[in-house]
Order: C-alpha cells, then structure tokens, then sequence
C-alpha cells in the first residue's frame, strides 16, 4: 500500500511542478485509459469465471442499480444546493457576459 501511496504523492508532484512535456502528457493519457480498459476486461472475465457470482447476478444487479441511482440523484442534489448556496448571482453573471 505504501509503495501506491508513494507513486501517486510523485505522480501529483511532477503534475503540479509541471514536469512533463505536452507529448508525454498525451501519451500517459493514452496509456492510463489502455490500461483502464485492461482492467475492466479482466474484471469481466473474472466476473464471467466466478460461478457463485452468476447465480447471483439478479440480486446483485437490482442493488447495483438502486445503489447507482440513489448516487446520481444525491449528487444532483448537492449540486443544486451548493449552486443555491454559494453561487446566489450564478445565472446574473452568465448573462452580463453576452
């Protein structure tokens, strides 16, 4: 665990001190998202492997998907909030631009 802590506290570093050149920029990009897909191809097939797991694949997915939205529509409301709350002259400044 130490060892992911350390790489990201250097990863965060070079980020904010501007390190890296545009095109190594780029090409991390490119390589993190490969490496994401990576991950989740081998999450579908471990998923895909697990026998006991398929059986309950309908209860899982019913929880999976209240648990997902009860997320979105908390999100939405805390973002309608902190709007009301913090940015009371939001849409006054959006349109004076215009």
């Amino acid at each position: 665990m130490e060892e992911i802590i350390f790489c990201i506290t250097i990863g965060i570093l070079l980020g904010w001190f501007d390190v890296l050149s545009y095109k190594v920029k780029l090409w991390l990009n490119r390589a993190s998202l490969a490496c994401l897909y990576l991950m989740l191809i081998c999450l579908g097939a471990k998923i895909g492997c697990d026998s006991n797991l398929l059986a309950q694949i309908e209860t899982l997915g019913k929880q999976a998907f209240i648990l997902g939205g009860c997320t979105i529509i908390g999100t939405m409301v805390m973002f309608y909030i902190i709007i009301k709350l913090f940015a009371k002259n939001f849409d006054e400044e959006g349109s004076e631009e215009q």
